[in-house]
């Protein structure tokens, strides 16, 4: 039978886990603008016609995954609340 204070260690074992697991998107998110601006840098040097195009669809790209992030901080935020 799960005592009162052990069930509580269980709550905030889980809770550990899953704010560690939260922290993975923005991990990945920080590799992703640093390829996303780097595949950027390599495109403009082989085609510099087209910055305006590549810079519009790199911006879009960044906002894709700061979204991504950003919803991963809402959901540590509202798992570390409850």
């Amino acid at each position: 039978m799960l005592t009162p204070s052990i069930f509580l260690l269980l709550v905030i074992a889980a809770k550990t886990l899953v704010l560690g697991g939260c922290m993975l998107p923005i991990s990945a998110g920080a590799i992703g603008t640093a390829l996303l601006f780097s595949c950027y840098n390599i495109s403009l040097s082989r085609n510099p016609d087209e910055i305006e195009t590549l810079f519009n669809a790199t911006l879009m790209g960044f906002a894709l995954m700061e979204t991504f992030i950003f919803t991963s901080f809402i959901i540590c935020y509202m798992v570390y609340l409850t």
